[in-house]
């Protein structure tokens, strides 16, 4: 199967990001993972959270900043950070357009594996 950001209609996550969502368990034969393209804009922030599942990061486009727990990684275009499940985690797009993630969960995302936290770093 074959699908591009571009057929898919957009939604926010519980975070304030925008997401495509490419590989879906109720729309693929793939059952273990869900991938999908998320967008922050420029100067914006997602929300502090965590999930029960665990979650992979690719940069596609953009500078940004990956907050986890209590660290803080420069990011840009193909990097790779891995967030295990439980990790508070949050991004800012440091740059002037775009900042585009390939994010892949495992077991696939569902905005009730998600909980957002107040305030920054370790919570649980």
């Amino acid at each position: 199967m074959r699908t591009n950001p571009r057929d898919v209609e957009p939604y926010r996550t519980l975070d304030g990001s925008i997401v495509y969502e490419l590989v879906r368990p109720e729309r693929s034969e793939v059952k273990s993972l869900s991938v999908a393209v998320a967008v922050v804009p420029p100067g914006r922030s997602t929300r502090p959270h965590y999930h029960e599942f665990d979650e992979v990061y690719w940069i596609l486009e953009g500078r940004g900043t990956v907050h986890l727990d209590d660290r803080a990684l420069e990011v840009g275009p193909e990097d790779c950070v891995e967030i295990p499940r439980g990790t508070v985690h949050w991004v800012r797009n440091e740059g002037v357009g775009p900042l585009r993630i390939l994010c892949v969960c495992s077991p696939p995302y569902r905005h009730e594996g998600t909980t957002l936290v107040s305030g920054r770093g370790r919570s649980r």
